[in-house]
């Protein structure tokens, strides 16, 4: 069980482009994780031998299906592995650079959760500053810094106040940019473990689906089926809300030279509608009445979705978000643009060259099935 929640975690499910009618998801080729990892895993007595060899057999599973392990010069989608265990005080016993393939980090990961140690004292805090102390040194400023950060922890117990309170480190490290996975491994009694992890865990990432190597680039934001839940479902798309008032014609172009995959937003749904909303409301140079273009336009006798450049265009499907009285007559208006009309916001079409309004633009999340690289 929890070999499929931390590889839910690191993953989600895959779809190339918008063929069916349905938003972009994460890609799951885990031959294809860029990552930096570092895992933090409790080798206190609360956890014991028994409980440690499942952490390991979990680490060998969730990276064992052909994951790269180390760095290729040549080949970019690569993940390194760093370990700390931790009891009473933390040891560092793999950086990230010292597992050069699948077969070193295995006999590294064995050998150093081999046994519990002969302690009861658990401080998670200790094993967080540590993993900390390694990004910083090894995962910033440096040829990998575009790549995901994550820390795993396997845990027994919770506890520590003071320099030993585990959470301002955690959000610390959220606040860096760092996603943190949480396994819980409660000892007899302590049925608060699961719930104090979630404290410590990124939104999302306690035992649930949300993906580590399924991310937005800056100034992006990933699309998920809440605005205002960070923890609900997220989608392989990324939007992008303008505040630069263009033609429909010229937000289309700018939309798609500001990335590979990149193009006006499309509304599949009534939430991807709801949500564009919800960000424009939350983005500064947007304001009431809120009118903004997206990618619906009308092309050789029907109305599609713009997709990325190379890719055919999406007809429009139900459900359709027109605002009364319209479509209009598309001969001179076949442009949509979303405008508001009370608390909510629909379609309206018009001219591709006149008018400027804001626009939204939305673009592949970085995943396995999509490397984006530093300069982007």
């Amino acid at each position: 069980m929890k070999f499929l929640s931390v590889l839910l975690a690191l993953l989600g499910v895959y779809a190339c482009c918008a063929e069916s009618y349905v938003d972009r998801p994460c890609g799951t080729d885990l031959s294809n994780l860029w990552l930096d990892v570092v895992l933090v895993v409790d080798n206190s007595q609360g956890m014991n031998t028994d409980r440690l060899h499942t952490v390991t057999a979990n680490i060998l599973s969730v990276f064992g299906s052909g994951t790269r392990i180390g760095i290729d010069e040549t080949y970019h989608r690569t993940t390194r592995l760093g370990l700390v265990t931790y009891n009473s005080n933390a040891t560092q016993n793999a950086d990230l650079y010292l597992y050069q393939s699948f077969d070193e980090a295995s006999d590294g990961i064995i050998d150093a959760t081999r046994t519990a140690v002969d302690t009861s004292e658990s401080y998670l805090a200790t094993g967080l500053i540590l993993a900390e102390k390694l990004f910083n040194e090894q995962s910033v400023n440096n040829v990998r810094s575009h790549y995901k950060r994550v820390v795993i922890v396997y845990a027994s117990e919770y506890k520590g106040d003071g320099e030993l309170d585990p959470l301002p480190i955690a959000n610390r490290l959220k606040l860096s940019g760092v996603n943190i996975i949480t396994a819980a491994y409660e000892q007899s009694g302590d049925d608060g473990l699961f719930e104090s992890l979630s404290l410590i865990a990124s939104p999302g990432f306690s035992f649930s689906y949300d993906y580590a190597n399924c991310f937005c680039p800056s100034d992006w934001i990933q699309y998920r089926e809440s605005y205002s839940d960070p923890a609900s479902f997220r989608y392989g798309v990324c939007v992008q809300a303008v505040a630069l008032p263009a033609s429909w014609l010229a937000a289309k172009l700018s939309c798609s030279n500001k990335r590979t995959n990149s193009t006006l937003a499309t509304e599949f749904s009534q939430a991807k509608h709801d949500f564009i909303f919800n960000l424009a409301q939350n983005t500064t140079g947007f304001s009431p009445p809120y009118q903004y273009h997206i990618g619906l336009n009308y092309v050789s006798g029907s109305w599609v979705w713009t997709q990325p450049t190379g890719r055919e265009p999406v007809p429009l499907q139900q459900p359709f978000m027109w605002l009364p009285g319209y479509p209009k007559p598309a001969s001179t208006q076949s442009a949509v643009m979303n405008m508001q009309s009370g608390q909510e916001t629909g379609w309206q079409n018009i001219a591709t060259m006149t008018g400027s309004y804001n626009y939204v633009c939305e673009t592949y999340a970085c995943d396995t099935d999509n490397y984006c690289a530093a300069e982007q």
